[in-house]
């Protein structure tokens, strides 16, 4: 069976399943160069198409994640992509305040924004009219389905009744189910994000490959709440709630518990789920009155704390209710590696995983992986996510020849691993874009920058040259699975090929990996490497261990400040040309500045 899955809203995405297979996945900001591309992946579904030789005779099922489709200015509009902070505090103040007050405020809003200062850019894929806003919500929800589905079976020329909808957090669960290479046969499926057909919470019993939903909450409002702190600190929100992740570790305890009390009548634990406690009807208002009197890294540090123990709570009942010690979790909060961290932790866990980039842009891998699960067609686990687009040679020698790159720079050819591993054990900053593109928001090697994380200086430098990273952000790690015990404190042995969960380090040898880790608290979110995982890039870093003694090297994505990982060779010289680094690896050419 031949399954595209699609997720058509925030950071959208496409995937192809063949025979309960991933094959392939990516994101749509890849290809429009806009980070977290909102709306139908059109671009992502052409090159899936053409490269994979897919139509009408040979796909099966498109698979569109989420049913619910009444949001108008969500499908019309891209939102997310498009606004800048201060778009979202003007929003807040002209929009949502008097709407949420019952005063009178402008229905057009966001349709003017758009006209106004984003025009054609911010004009969405649906044919979707004006007058669907007189329509009542069920009249709405039909009309808008059937418009989805004439547009898409347009645009793929593919029969309407191959396209089907699916329930936002049953894609979720299913992949963080099926992605597991270990997963265990009695397991417990918790997601947890801002909201998706009429849920933001649920949690599952999974035996047999049958799933049980146990309980829902449309309250649990934590991913909400993180959003909003997000935007209350001035940075955007949906994108950078991983920088206040990357500051509540400067926070003190007095200080964090302080901010801690200012949102303890929000929420509340009831069982297997989180509801409203004493929730305000504006949530931003209300935080703007509470925290005003507190520091930036202590805000970021209450709602860091606020979120773990209210996780940590709503696992332990589940685990008292259930006797299960198995978790697997997904949906967007599920990117709090932090969060991630101290719930592995705890006694009664035995296994707990988090499948990579967790969030909505994976909704398109669930939805095949759901499909596959209703016809019965066994899933495959994820080995890796190296799922995306492919350089090939003769692209890097096409553009070498188009561009007269030779003229600019200087071309190496047939480069090893061992001369590359030279380089970084001197202190040398390296771009490496080398084969198929990692899918998800963590860059796994092949769409990275590179360098010796044992040099003290080379955080500055990468900053410097090219990432312009807030100073208290830290960068990654990659560590070879044969140097996981000398770096790590992962006592339970947890899966981490994803980088999606933090562990402390040990202190003997953190000078080794320093530059890989948070700079305040030493955790790192490593990148445990196998061999059978990425051969050539796993032997690049064992090269640079025989070399310097340390089996780990510092990951971070390859890309401009603002911008997403870069794509193909296009985007990679782009990045290169406007940036201070000296080094770029294609496949097996270095390209080095003159």
């Amino acid at each position: 069976m031949t399954v595209i899955g699609i997720y058509d809203d925030h950071n959208s995405s496409a995937a192809l399943s063949i025979d309960g297979k991933i094959v392939f996945a990516a994101q749509e900001e890849r290809f429009t160069k806009r980070k977290n591309e909102k709306g139908f992946p059109k671009k992502t579904v052409e090159y899936m198409l053409k490269t994979f030789g897919l139509n009408n005779s040979n796909i099966d099922i498109v698979a569109m994640s989420t049913i619910e489709r009444t949001d108008i200015n969500n499908l019309r509009y891209k939102i997310d992509t498009l606004f800048s902070v201060q778009d979202h505090l003007d929003m807040m103040e002209n929009y949502w305040k008097p709407k949420l007050c019952g005063d009178q405020y402008p229905l057009d809003y966001v349709k003017n924004i758009m006209n106004t200062k984003f025009k054609e850019e911010g004009a969405g894929f649906y044919s979707l009219s004006d007058d669907l806003f007189d329509l009542d919500t069920e009249a709405l929800q039909e009309k808008v389905t059937q418009i989805t589905i004439d547009d898409i079976s347009k645009f793929m020329q593919i029969d309407k009744s191959k396209i089907q909808f699916l329930d936002h957090h049953t894609c979720h669960v299913m992949y963080g189910y099926y992605a597991n290479v270990n997963k265990k046969d009695k397991t417990i499926g918790l997601t947890v994000d801002a909201y998706g057909d009429g849920k933001n919470q649920t949690v599952w019993m999974i035996e047999n490959d049958k799933f049980e939903l146990l309980d829902y909450s449309n309250q649990c409002e934590l991913a909400r709440l993180y959003r909003m702190v997000t935007l209350y600190l001035r940075m955007k929100p949906l994108e950078h709630e991983f920088k206040v992740m990357g500051l509540a570790p400067y926070a003190k305890e007095a200080y964090i518990n302080k901010v801690v009390a200012e949102f303890d009548d929000l929420l509340a634990v009831d069982g297997l789920k989180i509801i409203h406690k004493n929730r305000p009807s504006n949530l931003f208002e209300y935080l703007n009155e509470k925290l005003k009197y507190h520091r930036f890294d202590n805000i970021a540090g209450g709602i860091q704390k606020y979120t773990e123990d209210l996780l940590i709570q709503l696992l332990t009942n589940i685990h008292k209710e259930t006797g299960i010690k198995n978790f697997v979790f997904s949906g967007g909060v599920a990117m709090n590696v932090k969060a991630n961290k101290i719930l592995g932790e705890l006694d009664f866990v035995e296994d707990f995983f988090v499948t990579g980039s967790s969030s909505d842009e994976s909704q398109s891998l669930g939805a095949c992986y759901y499909i596959n699960n209703m016809h019965g067609i066994k899933n495959e686990p994820l080995e890796n996510l190296y799922l995306g687009t492919d350089i090939s040679d003769e692209s890097i020698h096409t553009y070498i020849k188009d561009n007269n790159i030779e003229k600019k720079y200087h071309i190496e050819k047939n480069v090893t691993n061992d001369q590359l591993s030279q380089l970084l054990a001197d202190g040398e900053v390296l771009a490496r874009v080398v084969g198929k593109m990692e899918f998800g928001s963590r860059a796994l090697g092949n769409r990275s920058i590179l360098a010796n994380p044992s040099h003290p200086n080379v955080v500055k430098q990468i900053n410097e040259i090219i990432k312009d990273r807030d100073f208290w952000m830290p960068f990654a790690a990659t560590i070879l699975d044969k140097y996981e015990s000398k770096y790590l404190d992962n006592k339970k042995g947890y899966e981490s090929r994803f980088m999606a969960i933090a562990m402390d380090t040990k202190k003997e040898y953190l000078h080794e990996i320093k530059s890989g880790t948070h700079p305040y608290d030493e955790t790192v979110r490593p990148q445990i490497l196998t061999k059978e995982q990425n051969e050539s890039y796993y032997d690049l870093i064992d090269s640079f261990a025989q070399k310097t003694g340390i089996g780990a090297i510092l990951n971070t994505s390859y890309n401009l400040h603002g911008l997403p990982v870069v794509n193909d060779v296009d985007d990679a010289f782009h990045v290169f040309e406007n940036s201070g680094l000296r080094y770029l690896v294609l496949n097996d050419i270095l390209i080095s500045k003159k």
